[in-house]
C-alpha cells in the first residue's frame, strides 16, 4: 500500500471518528436543551397553578361580570401573563349589533384592569370571519361557554388555562385546556352536543 493510500485512510478514518463526535455532542446538547425547556414549562405550569389555587376569584364569576358589562356571546377565555399579574382575558361578540367585546381580570382579586370594545362594520360591511360567524350562528342552538366549562368536568385541583370556540372543517367545537397537578390537558367538545371529540394519535 502506498503512502498515499494510507494517508487517505488515515484522514476518511479520522473525518468519520470527528463527524461521529460531532453529531454525539450536538444530540446530548440538543437533549440537554428540551430537558431545560421542559424543565422550565412544568415551573412555570406549577407556578400559575399555585396562582390559581390562591385566587379569591372563579372563573364563573368572572363570566358573569362581563356578560353582565358586554351582552355577548363569549368566544374566547384564556389565562395570560400582563405585566407579571396573572390575568383572565375574555373576549365576546355581539352579533346582532356588530361589535367585539374585550376585558382582562386580574386572577388574583377580580379586579378589570382593561376593557376594548370594536365595531365590526365598516361602510355596510361586516368585517367578521366567516368562521367566526358560522360559529356563532351554530351556537345559538347549541352550548354555551359556561355549560361548556361545566361540561369539561375538571378535576379537584384542575383550572381552565384556555377555552375558544373554532369552526373547522365544518364543525363547531370548543378547544380547552386544563392545568392540573400533572401538567396541561387538552380537549375537544363539540359545541352542538357538548360531547368531548375522542383525539386521534398519528
Amino acid at each position: 500500500m502506498t503512502l498515499k493510500a494510507k494517508l487517505s485512510i488515515i484522514f476518511t478514518t479520522f473525518f468519520s471518528i470527528s463527524t461521529l463526535v460531532a453529531l454525539c455532542s450536538s444530540a446530548l446538547l440538543m437533549s440537554s436543551t428540551v430537558h431545560a425547556k421542559d424543565s422550565d414549562d412544568y415551573q412555570e405550569d406549577q407556578l400559575m397553578l399555585q396562582a390559581l389555587k390562591s385566587s379569591k376569584v372563579s372563573l364563573d364569576s368572572l363570566l358573569e361580570k362581563f356578560q353582565a358589562d358586554f351582552p355577548s356571546t363569549v368566544m374566547e377565555i384564556e389565562l395570560d401573563d400582563e405585566d407579571n399579574i396573572l390575568v383572565y382575558e375574555i373576549k365576546g361578540i355581539d352579533l346582532k349589533e356588530g361589535v367585539r367585546y374585550k376585558a382582562k381580570y386580574a386572577l388574583y382579586s377580580g379586579e378589570e384592569i382593561d376593557r376594548h370594545s370594536k365595531s365590526l362594520r365598516f361602510m355596510g360591511f361586516n368585517k367578521l370571519d366567516d368562521n367566526d360567524q358560522t360559529a356563532l350562528e351554530s351556537l345559538q342552538q347549541g352550548v354555551s361557554i359556561k355549560n361548556a366549562i361545566a361540561l369539561s368536568n375538571p378535576q379537584e385541583g384542575s383550572y381552565i388555562e384556555s377555552i375558544e370556540l373554532e369552526h373547522k372543517r365544518g364543525l363547531t367545537f370548543y378547544e380547552i385546556e386544563l392545568l392540573g397537578p400533572s401538567g396541561s390537558t387538552k380537549i375537544l367538545m363539540d359545541a352542538k352536543s357538548g360531547e368531548v371529540i375522542p383525539s386521534l394519535r398519528r
